[in-house]
């Protein structure tokens, strides 16, 4: 099926992009983050607004909440917000939401000093308006997010795993400030909400891991070890993330992922590309209609990043790796549906000078894009990492 493109204007930014507001390829719906420009500093309108927005989004797509398969919402929480509550009042304006999975993510800041929150999200529906069945996977013991919400959806060949999280069903922290136990524990919950929904973890082709700056880079490493017993030779393509802090306090990691299994049942075949000399993480997956990178940036094989500091270097590089990623498994840059972009800017024409070399790389129509400033990144030096998303037209 060809890919749709959809660009109803809700906000404009200082550069001229080529980003699209909404595309839809095969099955698949892919938003760019919604947000608000009109409620400076007020996350509850904010909120508010960014939530009519995605319903008025996708009505104009022919599609409805009911479709929603994922969101990600990206909030400014230095300590002010209890996100416990911050995510109910979210599910409360939503409950029509379906068995969709969440993600809360929290930052420092956004992109404009005023933003307070972005909200991405996926969703599922045939292009000739097939309403997909949704199975869910809700493992007794596991925290949950609360109702409408699941911890895993399959719609489709397509399993959406929200956020897993070190928690006990009555919210308190598991091994708090622990963060090898608590990688244990998501790696555990991960595998219940897969084995729920009838894949395991080799079915895996996204990863997307937060953690807490402050942890130990020997603990790093040792979650990095036990992730790489885990799924062995399987590996997802993988994201990981320092974040200034996580909520409640003592969480240290959170965890998301993606996997495919087609109809009744199979296992789907998995291509991979990327450098021979990193077997831990593959730097992108083919499997199905989809192709996924990790996290790219200018990192070498000695771990030493290229062009230290210089984020226009970085990017240029960062983005001429996707493209080869892409085309090693028969997809191109240009075609890309969503990149998620983390990066260390400090001021406002920094942003917008990335966001042109960014937005330099597409023709109109381009994909969706988001990017998530940080005070750091995982190496010195390291200025932005960007991950891609890409579905192949039928």
């Amino acid at each position: 099926m060809p890919r749709k493109n959809f660009n109803p204007k809700n906000f404009e930014l200082d550069v001229d992009h080529p980003w699209t507001m909404a595309i839809h390829t095969n099955d698949m719906v892919v938003l760019n983050p919604q947000l608000d420009l009109d409620h400076p500093d007020d996350l509850t309108a904010q909120t508010t607004i960014s939530l009519d927005h995605i319903r008025k989004l996708l009505a104009d797509i022919d599609c409805a909440v009911f479709d929603i398969t994922n969101l990600r919402v990206s909030y400014v929480n230095t300590g002010d917000v209890d996100e416990d509550t911050y995510r109910q009042s979210i599910l409360d304006q939503m409950p029509d939401l379906a068995g969709a999975t969440l993600e809360m993510v929290p930052f420092d800041r956004l992109v404009l000093p005023e933003l307070l929150v972005e909200i991405c999200t996926y969703a599922m529906r045939g292009q000739g308006g097939e309403v997909f069945a949704k199975a869910t996977a809700d493992p007794r013991g596991l925290y949950h997010p609360g109702a409408p919400l699941s911890q895993g959806v399959k719609c489709g060949q397509m399993i959406y795993v929200g956020e897993q999280v070190a928690r006990s069903p009555s919210g308190e922290v598991l091994h708090p400030g622990d963060l090898t136990a608590q990688c244990a524990a998501v790696l555990d919950q991960l595998e219940a909400v897969l084995s729920d929904l009838g894949a395991d973890l080799a079915d895996v082709v996204r990863l997307n891991l937060f953690y807490d700056v402050s942890t130990s880079t020997a603990d790093r490493a040792a979650c990095c070890d036990m992730l790489k017993a885990r799924f062995g030779e399987a590996t997802p393509a993988l994201t990981a993330i320092p974040l200034p802090r996580l909520y409640p306090t003592g969480k240290q990691i959170m965890l998301s992922a993606w996997a495919m299994r087609g109809a009744g049942g199979a296992r789907l075949e998995k291509h991979y590309a990327g450098r021979a000399d990193a077997p831990l993480w593959r730097h992108a997956v083919a499997c199905g209609d989809m192709i996924i990178t990790g996290g790219i940036s200018t990192i070498g094989a000695d771990g030493t990043v290229g062009a230290p500091d210089d984020h226009i270097t970085q990017t240029s590089q960062t983005m001429v790796r996707i493209d080869t990623l892409m085309r090693d498994l028969g997809g191109r840059l240009q075609d890309v549906h969503k990149t998620n972009s983390y990066y260390v800017l400090s001021t406002v024409d920094e942003f917008n000078s990335n966001l042109q070399t960014r937005s330099d790389c597409f023709e109109k129509p381009g994909p969706g894009s988001v990017g998530l400033p940080l005070d750091a990144l995982s190496h010195p030096g390291q200025r932005i990492e960007v991950e891609a998303i890409l579905v192949k037209a039928n």
